[in-house]
């Protein structure tokens, strides 16, 4: 258990499920939040038994009675469905749902005690979107009252949906085909000459008719697939294997980094990623090492926190920037883009006694229900 100091008082006592992956929950009252944490993947029946137990035990040793039951939005996460039949068992009205990343930017809010807006950088693998879609790339607005997702990484469709985190190959070969299209299956580099291509050619038919090819703006998948076409890599044995081999390849001294381009959509900003794509492929192609490949793919995408936190602070005028989610684990890319943007004038925040990943989500559960349910 970890004891949180809140820079709020909380109105009402909140139970906060968590999300899935990470499994987790936190109790708070009064000025402080208690975070319980490590008990894996809920999708794993033990692991679920486990915290269901912890959640009853934590009621008795804390002498909480939750009046509020936070849970993440995505409605088939085991923690939402944990926490309607908490809910269900104890009162009578729904459990309060929180975006995922928007729960990112707020732990991250707490754990630096900020007042005031903030331009929230929130990247992982996996949260369900306001808008049905797969988030993970996303920029936010706002404070614990409100945020709005203010820019996010363009959507690439995932074939055969989860499938795409433990064969990452599928992601490398959706963002191929959306920079390239079908044309990338001739291109002469490791990666794609290993490709099955009758495998692909089913895959993409899923995509053209919409069959479990959800789409996403996810960091981490972008991670995924630049490590696949750098490392030619095409499997994952566990959750973020590919991006970490990658911040190991990664040349720290390399300064170059890809293009990219930005639109707008919606009042929102759209990083468009196909540039950086083909501009792996062009190094690749030429004989660039794969360690500067590396390390021109993470000065990338540290230059685009920058470049997109300064577009936003010129449109709000907001100048914190916290940096939240699971690809925040990655120390080459964290400590870089914080150098940046402390370069660019602003006032950078990280993590430090809240977890960056899934871990932490809880206590922006916790933060957001709190301020936004009268």
């Amino acid at each position: 258990m970890i004891t949180i100091e809140l820079p709020f008082k909380v109105k009402r006592p909140i139970l906060a499920c968590g999300a899935d992956i990470k499994g987790a929950f936190a109790f708070a009252k009064g000025r402080k939040a208690y975070l319980f944490d490590g008990f894996g993947d809920l999708a794993d029946a033990d692991n679920l038994q486990r915290y269901g137990r912890a959640v009853k035990a934590a009621v008795k040793r804390l002498r909480i009675n939750p009046k509020i039951v936070a849970c993440d939005l995505h409605p088939g996460y085991f923690s939402s469905r944990f926490a309607e039949s908490f809910q269900l068992s104890a009162f009578s009205y729904q459990p309060y749902r929180v975006q995922h990343h928007e729960a990112h930017v707020a732990a991250a809010i707490v754990d630096n005690a900020i007042r005031g807006d903030v331009i929230g950088v929130a990247f992982d693998g996996t949260g369900y979107g306001r808008d049905g879609n797969i988030w993970g790339g996303e920029f936010f607005t706002g404070n614990l009252r409100s945020f709005e997702r203010a820019a996010h990484f363009e959507y690439v469709p995932m074939p055969g949906g989860e499938a795409c985190i433990r064969q990452p190959w599928r992601m490398a070969a959706s963002y191929l085909c959306r920079a390239f299209g079908e044309k990338f299956l001739d291109l002469k580099i490791d990666f794609v000459k290993s490709i099955d291509k009758k495998r692909w050619l089913i895959l993409n038919k899923m995509i053209e008719r919409g069959l479990n090819s959800p789409l996403t703006s996810s960091a981490g998948r972008l991670f995924d697939t630049a490590a696949c076409i750098i490392l030619s890599r095409k499997e994952a044995k566990f959750e973020a294997e590919l991006p970490i081999r990658l911040e190991e390849a990664t040349d720290p001294s390399v300064r170059g980094r890809y293009a990219f381009d930005v639109k707008t959509s919606g009042g929102e900003l759209v990083i468009d990623s196909k540039k950086i794509s083909r501009g792996i492929v062009k190094d690749l192609l030429s004989k660039t090492d794969a360690f500067a490949a590396a390390g021109k793919f993470h000065n990338t995408m540290a230059y685009v926190i920058q470049k997109t936190a300064a577009r936003l602070r010129k449109r709000f005028g907001i100048n914190n920037v916290v940096l939240s989610g699971g690809v925040f684990q990655n120390r080459f890319l964290t400590e870089k883009a914080f150098d940046m943007l402390r370069e660019s004038g602003f006032c950078v925040h990280v993590h430090s006694a809240v977890p960056v990943n899934d871990g932490g989500i809880p206590i922006g559960q916790v933060a957001i229900a709190n301020g936004r349910i009268k």
